[in-house]
């Protein structure tokens, strides 16, 4: 009952560049063949909502969105201290930080968190935005992206992963539902949307260009209200004001390695969301999300035989993208991480007289079972605007 769930007072404004949701029917036509050789009736059938949003792709915009395609729970960001790890020693050459005791896994750092430190004695590493890139030596030596300032044994600091983070669970998988609303302002028309399922999405990280995202949506019902009764939502809250990620901004690591040669990348997860028609009555009972399954594809310039071999020899490699909004040090920023990832194919057409560009799809598949600074899982997101 959409007065009272959800109530007309809370909701947020959007950002998009599109938005393709509606309310589609099964429809059915007489096939009844007659003397005046006319098409005698025609009905309505089973209804639901089907379409997608897209949108250029900005941190804290479209987390709760996410979070329900992977039906999770997010986690708040985890922190630690010179109690937890006695003392933390950067290199720059090394790129790591060393903490001189504790475990960064139990305290809950993971691989793909953006932490920060304060409190340091060299300030420079202080306040910086650095995405945790490896996890080695019982969990005390952290790889760090970008490489910090050189600095000795420090006995006072604190250090905190910035942000929210999720990914898909084991167990205790979340359902959620939301209602969108297209609210035609200058002739005063909504649509309000219903018990929407999120069904997946599609990320999108092109060499040149912003990066886009596109989800997908079913949900059961679709209500119009218009003058007086327009827009359903009353007091939404802003839209996000955060920049929009670019690809030239972060780091791309695959296999542990960063590359400097990728030319494209899409992550693409979707649920397999189905809703099946009953008879007595004209909207589905409830929309049914499967598996999780995570796709996409990597394009390169073809270097050597790394990529190749990758193929070639079935290698599992982990995939781990961060992207800022800008090159400030602790610009607003998300990463991807994947890890567990087999690539379909390594095409390289011989054209032209440019470099060659190699194709890579790609499947991710569940990390076995949670090691050093990895959760069992397919995907984990982290987003430094994200909120509760």
């Amino acid at each position: 009952t959409s007065a009272s769930d959800p109530w007309p007072s809370g909701g947020q404004i959007l950002r998009r560049v599109s938005s393709t949701l509606k309310l589609a029917k099964d429809t059915y036509q007489a096939a009844e063949i007659a003397s005046h050789r006319q098409i005698a009736d025609f009905r309505h059938g089973t209804k639901r909502v089907t379409g997608g949003i897209s949108g250029e792709f900005s941190p804290g915009t479209y987390w709760e969105l996410i979070e329900a395609v992977l039906r999770a729970n997010d986690a708040a960001a985890v922190s630690g201290s010179e109690s937890d790890f006695t003392s933390a020693t950067f290199d720059a050459s090394a790129s790591t930080v060393v903490f001189a005791g504790g475990d960064a896994h139990t305290v809950g750092f993971r691989i793909g968190d953006i932490i920060q430190f304060t409190d340091l004695a060299e300030t420079a590493n202080n306040s910086t935005n650095f995405l945790v890139t490896s996890m080695s030596g019982s969990n005390r030596t952290l790889g760090l992206s970008p490489a910090p300032t050189t600095a000795i044994a420090d006995t006072a600091f604190s250090v905190t992963a910035v942000g929210r983070s999720a990914f898909m669970p084991d167990v205790s998988h979340v359902s959620r539902k939301f209602a969108f609303e297209h609210w035609f302002e200058d002739i005063d028309l909504a649509r309000l949307f219903l018990e929407c399922r999120m069904e997946g999405f599609n990320i999108q990280l092109p060499a040149t260009g912003l990066a886009t995202i596109d989800l997908t949506v079913m949900g059961r019902d679709m209500e119009i209200y218009q003058d007086s009764n327009s827009p359903f939502f009353s007091a939404p809250a802003a839209a996000t004001s955060t920049g929009i990620f670019a690809a030239v901004n972060g780091v791309l690591l695959v296999g542990g390695s960063q590359v400097g040669v990728v030319t494209g990348l899409n992550v693409q997860a979707a649920l397999g969301a189905s809703s099946q028609a009953v008879v007595g009555q004209n909207y589905v009972p409830e929309v049914h999300l499967g598996r999780l399954n995570v796709t996409g594809q990597m394009t390169a310039l073809l270097e050597d035989a790394t990529f190749l071999n990758y193929f070639k020899d079935e290698t599992e490699v982990a995939i781990l993208a961060y992207l800022t909004t800008t090159s400030a040090i602790d610009a607003p920023a998300a990463s991807i991480y994947l890890p567990r990832v087999k690539f379909g194919d390594a095409d390289v057409p011989l054209s032209g007289e440019s470099g060659q560009i190699i194709t890579l799809p790609f499947q991710a598949l569940k990390y076995a079972s949670a090691a050093a600074g990895i959760e069992a899982t397919t995907v984990r997101f982290t987003d430094t605007q994200a909120t509760a």
